[in-house]
């Protein structure tokens, strides 16, 4: 794999980015991506393809990194050159955001159903070519034949990917869920259900509040958000681990 410099001018998102209408900037992971490139280096190239008719460059795969850099007023980037296109290269920047952490159950399952229909030999072929357990793929596809009421508590982050695989797994509770949710009742009633953890008796707590409003706050939580998103985890269990090492 050979890595080349390009100019940022001579590039423009493919057709085939499966985030080419999503404006940049917007949501928390766009601006720690952006705050993180205007200290560090970038460590993973994009990936493009040259387009012989415009004598341009097609980024595939790296918009958020693209955007970032563009707006850092970074004038080469390094890149990966592919000859992918159509449906491949859809299905690359499919599996490429599919395995990002910000994204929503439902827009997981969304792109999972993409990546089915763009791979030739649908879920067998999307296990065989990327290494995703069929039970996985398919769980994720039920995600999408849930009632629109739950589909709403997924979008809306009142559903976790856990909890959302869960209630898939169980289309005898639906009903009642629905039900629940209409009636402000719904976490209590997926505990019930046995698809959402309850808080164990005798758990011990800390809470900690940032207010967004105070500049010192929003930059401590945004600190915290990409040392945690840096290290794979969870800002909770990054921060849990931080008091663990005060404490020794």
């Amino acid at each position: 794999m050979k890595v080349k410099n390009i100019p940022i001018e001579l590039i423009d998102v493919a057709d085939e980015n499966v985030r080419k209408n999503q404006a940049f900037g917007r949501d928390n992971p766009d601006q720690m991506m952006k705050e993180h490139l205007s200290r560090f280096d970038l460590l993973q190239p994009v990936v493009v393809r040259f387009d012989d008719e415009s004598r341009r460059y097609k980024l595939l795969i790296g918009r958020r990194r693209f955007f970032a850099l563009s707006k850092k007023g970074t004038r080469e980037i390094p890149a990966v050159i592919s000859e992918l296109e159509g449906a491949e290269a859809e299905a690359a920047s499919l599996f490429e955001n599919l395995v990002r952490k910000d994204l929503s159950p439902l827009e997981k399952a969304r792109m999972v159903k993409k990546l089915v229909d763009s791979t030739r030999g649908g879920i067998t072929g999307v296990t065989s070519r990327y290494g995703l357990p069929k039970s996985t793929v398919s769980e994720w596809l039920k995600i999408l034949s849930l009632p629109e009421a739950l589909q709403a508590r997924m979008e809306n982050g009142e559903i976790t990917s856990y909890e959302a695989i869960r209630i898939a797994r169980k289309p005898g509770i639906h009903d009642r869920l629905v039900a629940a949710a209409a009636q402000s009742r719904l976490a209590e009633e997926m505990v019930a259900a046995g698809v959402k953890r309850g808080a164990p008796k005798g758990l011990l707590t800390v809470r900690l509040v940032f207010d967004p409003r105070k500049k010192s706050d929003r930059k401590i939580w945004e600190r915290l958000n990409e040392r945690a998103n840096q290290n794979g985890l969870k800002i909770t269990d990054y921060v849990r681990n931080i008091v663990a090492k005060q404490m020794r």
